[in-house]
């Protein structure tokens, strides 16, 4: 596995716990169809929450922030509604997060914005 696809799977389990700690419950990990993945399925009380996991070791191409496009939330939103179809569960709200985590000094930064889109 390449280095790069290490650190976004450390990422994304660092993502998880943290989602976990403040009390979502993770429904699917790196769930999959046709046209695309969703990294992280969360419940938030009654809220449905689709994460998007970014993971830099450095700003030499921006922030891991700036590095998720309007074009991928609103993706994302999509592949919510395919997510949704195969589910027996009802959700109150629909939200897309984004977790962008910056390695330095081998610790990690944790920036979670909620509701980006």
């Amino acid at each position: 596995m390449a280095s790069k696809d290490r650190l976004g799977r450390h990422g994304e389990q660092i993502a998880t716990d943290f989602l976990q700690s403040g009390g979502m419950r993770i429904l699917a990990r790196n769930w999959r169809c046709a046209d695309g993945e969703i990294d992280i399925i969360a419940r938030d009380g009654q809220a449905l929450v689709i994460v998007e996991v970014k993971t830099r070791s450095g700003r030499s191409h921006g922030t891991a922030f700036e590095a998720v496009t309007r074009d991928k939330l609103l993706r994302l939103r999509s592949l919510a509604g395919r997510w949704l179809a195969t589910q027996p569960e009802s959700f109150g709200a629909i939200r897309v997060d984004v977790i962008a985590l910056e390695r330095f000094a081998g610790d990690f930064a944790i920036r979670h914005e909620r509701g980006v889109i």
